[in-house]
């Protein structure tokens, strides 16, 4: 049986951490909630999927976005895509926020498709 976690989801934001984790367990999935990158250290371990919001320090985001090299796929929640362009879409998508409707789940779908 595996130990790993559903996703980890690490956005400053109160109100929008609550909207991921709702659109997402309507969607079946399991969501573990952290506002600070620090908090979640241990959850990070154990995840297949991280989502990250651009509003965590610059040392946290390239901490996140690092997840992908070791297998992990990472969600960024940017306010501009255009700053991560260069992302490779096999293991990390951009989202532009404000997300609209089933962005969240649809991102973490694909992602999930993708060995």
């Amino acid at each position: 049986m595996s130990t790993l976690s559903a996703i980890v989801a690490v956005v400053k934001d109160p109100a929008l951490l609550r909207s991921i984790s709702f659109a997402l367990n309507t969607h079946g999935q399991t969501v573990e909630q952290f506002n600070d990158w620090t908090m979640a250290a241990e959850a990070i371990s154990h995840a297949q999927c991280v989502i990250l919001d651009t509003c965590l320090p610059p040392a946290d985001l390239t901490a996140g976005l690092s997840l992908a090299s070791r297998g992990v796929k990472v969600v960024l929640l940017a306010e501009d895509d255009r700053d991560y362009e260069g992302v490779n879409p096999d293991d990390i998508c951009v989202l532009s926020k404000p997300l609209k409707g089933p962005d969240i789940a649809n991102a973490v779908s694909a992602l999930r498709k993708n060995p």
